[in-house]
């Protein structure tokens, strides 16, 4: 009896998960019913939009008194960017009927709009929501030696839109005749693609820390450990840093990068005699400028200069597009001629006992050291390390503020003795989106400060 009960209970409770699974099933299946019942409203709706708009646009066109029909000889590109202008060839049958631009419209069918993403933003920014392409220009197409081409036409269609959009569209163009009836018969071109493309400006968020040492030291060691110092341009750079664009309801996205691009240039401004090299890695994101010292008397000078000294250089920086369009930044760069910076300090006894307080900041962003600059760059900046040497060093009063301190020396002090202590301060600079390993260095130089006990 026991064991039938057990066997009763344990078959109730198979039954019971039975149900919960059915339950589960039936749930599934109602809520998969409604989002496709949802989709076939929403589907429907777009299709009654369209047909009213499609409407508007005929009722607008000269219909023709023959029956005729859209060949599309040569469909046009299926990328272009915002702004620029697109021909296709169309044929219209037959060839002898008179066919005039009021006479045909572009159909928009469907597509898919993507908005810019803003940096540090999580929804797409746009204005409006419109159809972007339009016919511009319609003419007899004609051969390499001038004459018309019979029933085949030039048609020019343009971009416009005023916020930063990706448009993937489908679109056909159409016409209409009267039939013997007296009623409208639409005319339509098989439908082709077309995708508008943002401007590199739109498509891109680059950023520059805008300094650079002239000359670098870089140390390498070889297999056997033997150290060498080789000297290298600093150079300045520019990533290209890739901008999401997303649908409104956030469902779809696209990703524009820097491969988007096919050439880089570098105008300079008029009256900067200093010139640079340009160079860009579009894989990697980047674009970067070092010294062209080829038989350029500026940067000459500026080598052989002492002191401090600064070379700036502005210009405007072109990005060109695959599809011929393209933008230009204005940029202003530095490059600085020395990366040893002494501060020669005067104190008494008492003075360098009680401790001189300093504060760093102008000195070393005249060397380029910006950290106001460098908060919106990806970059790492070598804080100062401060270690005894020479007995004498710079502690700061807050490591967050690396630059205000004081001077301390740790041993008996006369009249005449002189003490040294030096930093080195470098910042490199992630410049590739996609390759954290490349930071190379750009801005490296020491602090000297000499203390002589008066």
């Amino acid at each position: 009896m026991k064991h039938s009960i057990l066997f009763m209970t344990a078959s109730c409770l198979v039954l019971l998960g039975a149900c919960v699974r059915d339950d589960l099933s039936w749930k599934e299946q109602l809520d998969a019913q409604q989002k496709q019942l949802d989709e076939q409203k929403k589907q429907q709706e777009a299709d009654a939009l369209r047909l009213a708009e499609l409407q508007k646009t005929l009722d607008g066109l000269k219909k023709s008194d023959t029956p005729f029909s859209f060949v599309l000889a040569l469909p046009p590109a299926d990328t272009v960017s915002k702004g620029l202008d697109f021909t296709s060839t169309l044929r219209v049958n037959p060839s002898g009927l008179a066919f005039t631009k009021d006479m045909i419209a572009l159909d928009y069918i469907a597509g898919k709009q993507f908005y810019r993403v803003e940096p540090n933003a999580t929804k797409a920014s746009y204005i409006k929501n419109s159809q972007y392409f339009s016919l511009k220009n319609f003419e007899a197409d004609k051969n390499d030696g001038g004459q018309v081409l019979d029933g085949q036409y030039l048609v020019t269609l343009t971009t416009k839109a005023e916020e930063a959009v990706w448009d993937d569209s489908r679109l056909a163009f159409v016409g209409a005749y009267v039939d013997k009836e007296g009623k409208n018969q639409l005319v339509s071109s098989d439908p082709f693609n077309m995708v508008m493309m943002p401007l590199p400006s739109e498509g891109l968020s680059p950023w520059i820390y805008p300094h650079a040492s002239f000359l670098i030291e870089e140390k390498k060691k070889d297999d056997k450990g033997q150290v060498t110092i080789n000297e290298r341009f600093g150079a300045v750079y520019l990533p290209l840093d890739g901008v999401l664009f997303k649908t409104k309801d956030d469902t779809d996205g696209r990703f524009y990068t820097s491969e988007n691009l096919k050439d880089v240039e570098f105008v300079p401004d008029e009256g900067c005699e200093a010139a640079v090299k340009v160079d860009f890695d579009l894989k990697k994101r980047y674009v970067y400028f070092e010294p062209d010292t080829t038989a350029n008397l500026a940067w000459r000078a500026f080598q052989d200069s002492t002191g401090v000294k600064r070379q700036e250089v502005k210009g405007s920086v072109i990005l060109k597009d695959r599809w011929g369009a393209y933008s230009s930044y204005h940029v202003t760069m530095y490059w600085y001629n020395t990366y040893v910076f002494p501060i020669n300090i005067e104190a008494t006894v008492d003075e360098i006992k009680a401790g001189i307080p300093m504060n760093l900041t102008e000195e070393v962003r005249k060397l380029g050291l910006d950290y106001d600059v460098m908060k919106d760059c990806r970059r790492v900046a070598s804080f100062p390390v401060h270690h005894l040497f020479n007995d004498l060093t710079f502690e700061p009063f807050d490591n967050n503020k690396p630059e205000e301190g004081e001077l301390i020396l740790y041993a008996p002090a006369v009249p005449g003795d002189k003490f040294q202590t030096e930093e080195l301060r470098t910042v490199t600079i992630n410049a590739s989106e996609v390759d954290a390993l490349f930071s190379p260095l750009t801005v490296s130089f020491k602090v000297v400060i000499n203390l002589t006990i008066k």
